[in-house]
């Protein structure tokens, strides 16, 4: 397949911005030859199949390219984000904060909690269909509306903690309650000590909760996945 270098370059450009940013993609712990070769392919596929462009103009393109890959990825994790911001509240709130340790997805510190709805919010972002809108969002060519995307980017980020207690609010408030009702217990009743097991209470009055709601869970998970995918097959076109 002949490709010209004019298509392929912008085609590169825009890839690559999307491969170090995208979920997946973008994460640290990706090697760096495994987004290259993802941005190369991309763009061998994409540049052969577009129409002729002069290399000049697109040279001069290129950051804007770049940025638009880039601002694609990131919106997508802001939405993916939603997840993991949740499951760290949850985490925290009952009380496996102390079970955290050093993310290098998330470049800080995540609870257990955290890190296994992460990697199932990224396999549901897999089943989506989230790379395949990701080829097709590079595919999409350069428009003047990309660049009104950074602000709906802003307005993903600002909305991450909102969703997140949404996604972890059976969690907090069983936390909540049954810390009140240990509170309640031990002003009644100093002399048995109620906060020496109100680590257990915590964790097994949460776990429950957590087990009762965990078709609800993965339907947020799920939906999440699909918002991502979505945001990505619908850039440009809105």
């Amino acid at each position: 397949m002949e490709v010209a270098t004019g298509p392929f370059v912008a085609a590169l450009a825009r890839a690559g911005g999307f491969a170090f940013t995208a979920p997946l993609l973008g994460e640290p712990s990706t090697p760096v030859r495994a987004r290259l070769v993802f941005a190369v392919a991309v763009a061998v596929a994409v540049g052969g199949a577009a129409p002729a462009q002069d290399l000049n103009v697109v040279i001069a393109l290129v950051p804007l390219e770049l940025g638009a890959g880039a601002l694609a990825g990131v919106s997508a994790r802001l939405v993916l984000d939603r997840v993991a911001a949740g499951a760290q509240l949850i985490g925290l709130h009952l009380g496996l904060g102390f079970a955290a340790d050093y993310d290098v997805r998330a470049g800080e510190s995540a609870s257990a909690v955290r890190r296994v709805i992460s990697a199932i919010a990224g396999l549901a972002f897999l089943a989506a269909g989230g790379l395949e809108a990701g080829v097709r969002c590079v595919a999409t060519p350069l428009a003047a509306t990309d660049l009104g995307e950074l602000t709906s980017a802003v307005a993903l980020a600002t909305s991450v903690m909102t969703h997140a207690v949404g996604f972890a609010a059976p969690a907090l408030v069983a936390a909540t309650i049954i810390n009140i009702g240990l509170a309640v217990i031990n002003r009644a009743a100093p002399a048995l000590n109620v906060f020496s097991v109100s680590l257990t209470a915590v964790l097994v009055g949460g776990g429950l909760v957590l087990l009762g709601s965990a078709p609800t869970l993965a339907a947020s998970i799920d939906g999440t996945a699909r918002a991502a995918a979505d945001l990505l097959t619908s850039w440009g076109t809105r």
